[in-house]
């Protein structure tokens, strides 16, 4: 294979005639160019789009990268790095000088200057500003300013080559250079560890690596700073706690932190940077308990939305008339009968401003949330669906993710969306940023609701009207969010809202043994996982054994006329000889195997290959392909072979809808006949195989398998060791540490209500209990024996012993 080199680089050379778009935030520019120089093949002009610290038009800048075609604006240049390139000839000169980078140069004056000094003028000025002392009519402010910003431009540069030295790529840079500007070179040298609480997306290893390699001691107060925001980021997302103690974070911290098998902080000193960092809003302390500051803000603020929402008067309240009859007219037109708990959930979410629903796989959580659809419709008497314009209708759903979103529509037969979409959260929505949104609904019912984390709850509740009516829909015995938090047990368990707790088995009947199995774990009943079921089984393996279980399972699937989209392997790591890396290599082998008739794509250690089931990672809202959206490879173009196209092509077919990816693309599909668990929340398949063996070792949790077997809807495989699974089942995981009810208590002073109670319980215990009981108001003789001896003493005499 030949190696590339600088010359196969892809430049453009050329003057910003236009800034199109320009996003503030991220930096991200779309420029018309007038090219001068190219080794691609446009001709006069083109776009450029990429991430930039700052253009200015009119200018020159050489941009290196890559051709990109865009869904709807066609080809496009995508520059990845960028450089001003300074004018060669005399016009060259006066057009630069005359631009608005030089505020109050006009052509004239420019002309003077390239007269008396050249087309090297630039160079010139650089190296001695007096050079314009022999430009006639130019004023001492003027010849500073024009030396000033040549230099500062000139800086500019060095600053960039150094950052791309140190392996920043473009967008990086920009984002580094637009907050630091001028100060760089001098950060980067002197305190690099302030890029990890300034720059989002710059971890502590990344700056420790500079700084140690500069010569910072390890004792140095901003490695502690660095260490202490890293460990509170890092425990805060890969755990899913809302905070961590003071005392688990002084020990991280330490054992991050240790040189030469050293220690080199105290606790006093870890204290005093911690308060530090409280009082700079860095990091949140409070009572013990260290938060991220967006955590923080989002448990305690999203409290309050639910005490706004919830005290909010509601004017529609129904009779309990109104409501059965409604079901009644449902039941009769769906041909279903709902049971009393089904019942319960709808009235309440036709009379409750926020209202739970909870139920395991079977309980007709969807055959619920089509009941409140229809109820409220007709008792708010709204017109046909059809009537409204697109986004009127003031029922909203809404899911997580694109997937659940899209099955929830497919349920329903009623539009869903993503929460994002929803409030309006874009591709350049900082993770911090706050979304304001106006949302035009009466009713919003948000589904599988266990995936959705603090920060996301907070940015969807801070939009909720006051007159919106919440519906909460999940399972509670499924993994949490991925994000920090357990939002949806928290709400269950803080007693400010009411809750409908599903227990009776409705889909598919009684007959289903994957849905009794599911509850059989909901209720730690005695499970025999060997027992055998015309929908279940247990097959014993060892990890060797497993892929050729696979095969002939998938075999025979395929057989009795099932789709690869129909079978689904789950596993709940990535690495190792059972994880979903190795796993997805096998199945492919045995799923795919390449023949003369397909064409395969390297993308780092993966191979794309015609054929193959690919999953999208990441939301594609143009294309309406969410993540979790798993496709079938349809075709494979490479430029190679074909003379039309100059890249490498990946066209994914999504059910009917086809998806072209090029080369650098690529990042956002990765092979889906294995998936994490997680992955697959918020879907279902006909066939679920789950390999289950003791090398899973940590991720061997009772909600993680639970999870995953309520993914099958017909048939679920498990093979592997029968042990894995039943210690899986004694594992709980860790519960995550979050701060939500206490916050929804404190604002509903619920802790205050119980005391009341409590108090008043008491009260009226003491009126019905004879006044000799206890001790007597005045001492007399009667009563002498009746008074405690050690009245008055707050020591007794075990103090003395």
């Amino acid at each position: 294979m030949e190696q590339s080199s600088i010359y196969d680089e892809k430049y453009i050379i050329g003057e910003v005639e236009r800034v199109i778009f320009q996003s503030e935030k991220t930096r991200f520019f779309v420029l018309k160019v007038i090219i001068d120089e190219t080794n691609t093949h446009f001709a006069f002009d083109t776009i450029v789009t990429g991430y930039f610290h700052d253009i200015t038009e009119g200018d020159t800048y050489r941009f290196s990268g890559d051709i990109k075609s865009h869904p709807r604006f066609g080809e496009q240049f995508n520059a990845t790095q960028f450089k001003q390139e300074l004018p060669k000839t005399n016009q060259g000169v006066i057009q630069y000088l005359s631009s608005d980078t030089f505020k109050g140069i006009g052509l004239k004056t420019a002309e003077k200057i390239v007269d008396k000094l050249g087309y090297n003028a630039l160079e010139i000025i650089s190296d001695d500003k007096n050079a314009l002392k022999k430009v006639s009519g130019l004023s001492r402010a003027k010849i500073d300013m024009i030396h000033q910003t040549i230099l500062e431009n000139k800086k500019t540069e060095e600053i960039i080559i150094r950052l791309n030295e140190l392996g920043f790529g473009a967008r990086m840079s920009a984002k580094i250079l637009r907050y630091y500007g001028d100060h760089t070179l001098k950060i980067l040298e002197n305190s690099p560890y302030r890029m990890v609480a300034d720059i989002d997306g710059i971890g502590f290893n990344t700056a420790d690596k500079i700084a140690l390699a500069q010569g910072i001691e390890p004792s140095d107060i901003g490695r502690l700073k660095a260490g202490l925001l890293y460990i509170v980021e890092d425990m805060t997302l890969s755990t899913g706690h809302t905070f961590i103690g003071k005392d688990m974070l002084g020990a991280e911290v330490k054992k991050l932190l240790m040189y030469n098998n050293q220690d080199q902080f105290n606790d006093e000193e870890i204290d005093e940077v911690v308060r530090e960092l409280h009082e700079d809003e860095k990091l949140v302390m409070f009572d013990e308990k260290i938060y991220l500051p967006t955590i923080f803000y989002a448990e305690h603020k999203s409290a309050d939305e639910i005490y706004r929402i919830l005290k909010n008067s509601d004017d529609d309240k129904f009779t309990d008339e109104e409501v059965t009859e409604q079901i009644s007219a449902i039941e009769k037109n769906e041909n279903i009968k709902y049971n009393s708990e089904q019942m319960k959930a709808i009235d309440l979410s036709m009379n409750e401003k926020i209202s739970i629903i909870t139920g395991g796989p079977g309980t007709g959580k969807t055959t619920i949330v089509k009941g409140i659809i229809g109820c409220y419709h007709e008792l708010n008497a709204l017109e046909d669906i059809e009537d409204y314009e697109e986004g009127e209708y003031p029922i909203k759903l809404v899911a997580p993710t694109g997937r659940a979103a899209k099955r929830l529509n497919d349920s329903t037969g009623v539009e869903a969306s993503t929460i994002h979409r929803l409030i309006g959260w874009g591709q350049d929505t900082e993770k911090d940023d706050f979304i304001d949104a106006e949302l035009n609904a009466k009713l919003i019912i948000i589904d599988e609701m266990s995936m959705v984390d603090t920060w996301l709850f907070y940015q969807l509740l801070r939009n909720v009207p006051s007159d919106t009516k919440l519906v909460f829909v999940g399972d509670r015995d499924q993994l949490p969010s991925v994000g920090p938090g357990k939002i949806f047990n928290d709400l269950i368990e803080s007693d400010v809202m009411k809750v409908t707790e599903l227990t009776k088995i409705y889909r598919q009947g009684e007959g289903s043994s994957i849905i009794k199995l599911a509850h059989e774990i909901k209720e730690e009943k005695p499970i025999d996982i060997q027992e055998k079921f015309k929908d279940r089984v247990f097959i014993q393996a060892n990890i060797s054994q497993i892929s050729g279980l696979v095969d002939n399972i998938v075999t025979k699937a395929v057989d009795k006329g099932y789709d690869m989209r129909d079978i689904q392997v789950l596993a709940p790591i990535y690495r190792g000889n059972a994880g979903i890396n190795k796993l997805n290599q096998v199945l492919q082998e045995i799923l795919n195997p390449l023949d003369e008739d397909k064409r395969e794509i390297q993308f780092g250690d993966i191979v794309f290959r015609t054929g193959d089931k690919v999953l999208q990672l990441i939301n594609r809202r143009e294309d309406n392909i969410f993540n979790g959206d798993s496709g079938i490879i349809d075709e494979i173009i490479l430029k190679e072979d074909d003379d039309s196209t100059d890249k490498d092509i990946i066209v994914v077919d999504y059910d009917g809808k086809h998806i072209s990816y090029e080369r650098r693309d690529l990042s956002e599909l990765a092979h889906a006949y294995c998936t994490s668990i997680h992955k697959a929340q918020g879907s279902e398949y006909p066939i679920v195989i789950m390999p289950l063996v003791k090398s899973y070792r940590h991720m061997l949790i009772k909600n993680i398998i639970y999870t995953g077997i309520t993914r099958a809807k017909e048939s679920l495989i498990l093979c592997g060791d029968q042990n894995a699974f039943y210690d899986a089942l004694g594992n709980e995981g860790i519960t995550r540490n979050t701060t939500m009810i206490q916050s929804l208590h404190d604002k509903f002073n619920i802790a205050r209500q119980k005391k009341e109670v409590s108090a008043d319980s008491a009260a009226a215990a003491s009126e019905e209990t004879p006044a000799e009981d206890g001790p007597p108001e005045y001492l007399t003789e009667e009563n002498l024996f009746r008074i405690p001896a050690m009245i008055n003493v707050e020591k007794t005499p075990y103090d003395f012993i």
